[in-house]
Formats: C-alpha cells, structure tokens, sequence
C-alpha cells in the first residue's frame, strides 16, 4: 500500500539554504548585463574625454602673428 502524505494548511516546506557558490553564480547570471553595459559605457566616455584633450589647442600654437609695419611713408 501506498504511504500518503499529509499536507497541513499554512505549514510550509523547509527549504535548504543554498551554497556559496550557487548564491555567487546567481547573483553573477543577474549582474552580468549590467557590468557588460557599465564597462561598455565606461569606454565610450573615456574615449570622448581623450578625444576632447587632444583637440584642446596647445599654448604653443596661438603666438601672436608679428605685423610687418615695413611700409614707408613718404610725406
């Protein structure tokens, strides 16, 4: 004969807490998208801010241009 079980009402099974190591690959199977866009985004800001300090004009590149006043007047 068959072993019945009985299920009392507001009686809950016990659940085994689980791993180290399964709560880790978890949380990493949740995550991973977002460090995934984080990094992506990351590189897309630095290579706007390298681009940025290179198109900064130097100092040496705006010196004053010397007017030639060689012109004679003759009065």
């Amino acid at each position: 004969m068959a072993q019945q079980t009985v299920k009392k009402i507001g009686k809950r099974p016990v659940n085994k807490r689980p791993g180290n190591l399964e709560a880790l690959r978890d949380t990493w199977i949740i995550m991973k998208p977002f460090v995934h866009f984080s990094i992506k985004a990351l590189r897309v800001l630095a290579h706007a801010l390298i681009f940025i300090v290179k198109n900064i004009p130097k100092p040496d590149d705006h010196k004053p241009v010397a007017k030639k006043n060689d012109k004679i007047i003759k009065i």
